[in-house]
């Protein structure tokens, strides 16, 4: 076999980016075939294959994705499903079923199973096999997944298996065994010795059954079984430079399942009542108080004596000016209003000492002018 170039990328690399690769596509046939899985109770389901085909232009493969060979029992007592092949989504025009086969659901009282068989099958890339399913020499017996359930009061109890019995799986002619395989692979394995040179293939082959038990496994409802055969691969061309890294094909083959559990009914979420918002408070006038206005104390004022002035141009002299009171007596003083107060006594002090200035100014006058 010719040596690879040493312009590759290191085995490390290859074998982490190829565990990542098969991860991501084993991801694309995860879900149930059968979407009464979801709806529990008790039912049985069968689908022969599942495919799923990357575009991978160094192989003049084209993208694809599609189911053939399924049955399905959801309703307890109904007829057994002896499987639909109608192929609607023309996974035959890839795989090339090479013997009998059988998909298979039942669901009684008794009990609910899966069945799926195949002696042989063959994915083709250019019409020559890249993937097979076939007997090894002498053998006669295929393909063969199969789950089962037995419900209460007798169980309840499961069994599931996954084999291939006596046939081997080949991927470009090269058989593999349960687990992951790394194959060293030409261009014209490939059917492409033109374009290709020395690549690598990484086959992972994993059986799953749950129970694990190989039996029937009491305290058990449910089993499901199926068999995961995904490539990758690092193509080269003929001069040792990479034209392509990633997933090849994918295929779940004999995916089978049954469920004894009782249906249950959701409980109904309650609607939450929505708390009615307060109304927004309306905002309370602001009382207006108008300042009750102080009484003005009115002060009566105190009358000035009147004063008489003697006419002028007379020679004879007048008595002197006679003071007159406004009432009966002076503006109250605070006193008990007899007069006799000390303001009382003040005033008429003044008064009298006023007539007498004014007595006297006359005098001086009238002396003048003499």
């Amino acid at each position: 076999m010719p040596t690879r170039s040493t312009g590759r990328p290191s085995a490390v690399l290859i074998a982490f980016a190829t565990a990542a690769i098969t991860a991501a596509t084993s991801a694309l046939l995860v879900a149930p075939a059968d979407p009464a899985a979801a709806a529990g109770g008790q039912f049985s389901s069968a689908t022969l294959i599942q495919l799923n085909i990357s575009d991978v232009p160094a192989l003049q493969a084209t993208a694809f994705q599609g189911t053939y060979g399924t049955a399905q029992s959801p309703v307890v007592g109904a007829p057994d499903d002896p499987g639909d092949f109608s192929d609607p989504d023309g996974v035959l025009n890839h795989v090339r079923i090479d013997g009998a086969m059988v998909t298979r659901t039942s669901n009684t009282t008794a009990k609910a199973y899966g069945q799926s068989q195949n002696s042989g099958m063959s994915l083709l890339f250019h019409e020559d096999p890249f993937l097979q399913i076939r007997p090894q020499a002498g053998g006669v017996s295929g393909l063969d997944t199969y789950a089962e359930c037995t419900p209460p009061p007798v169980g309840p109890y499961a069994l599931a298996y996954a084999r291939t019995s006596g046939n081997q799986i080949e991927v470009v002619g090269h058989p593999v065994g349960i687990g992951t395989t790394e194959l060293d692979v030409t261009g014209a394995e490939l059917n492409e010795p033109g374009t290709l040179g020395d690549s690598r293939l990484t086959v992972t082959y994993l059986p799953h059954e749950i129970p694990t038990t190989g039996g029937q496994t009491p305290g058990v409802y449910q089993a499901e079984a199926w068999i995961d055969v995904t490539v990758t691969g690092v193509l080269n061309d003929t001069a040792g430079h990479q034209v392509y890294s990633g997933p090849i094909v994918a295929t779940r083959l004999g995916e089978v399942h049954a469920s004894c559990r009782e249906a249950t009914t959701p409980t109904p979420t309650p609607t939450p009542t929505p708390t009615p918002t307060p109304p927004a408070p309306t905002a309370t006038p602001t009382k207006t108080i108008t300042p009750t206005p102080s009484p003005t104390e009115t002060t009566t004022p105190t009358p000035s004596p009147s004063e008489t002035v003697p006419p002028t141009g007379t020679d004879t002299p007048t008595g002197p000016p006679t003071a007159t009171r406004t009432g009966d007596h002076l503006a109250d003083t605070g006193t008990d209003g007899d007069g006799s107060g000390p303001a009382a006594v003040i005033a008429l002090a003044l008064l009298a000492g006023g007539l007498a200035v004014v007595g006297t100014v006359g005098l001086n006058r009238r002396r003048h002018r003499h």
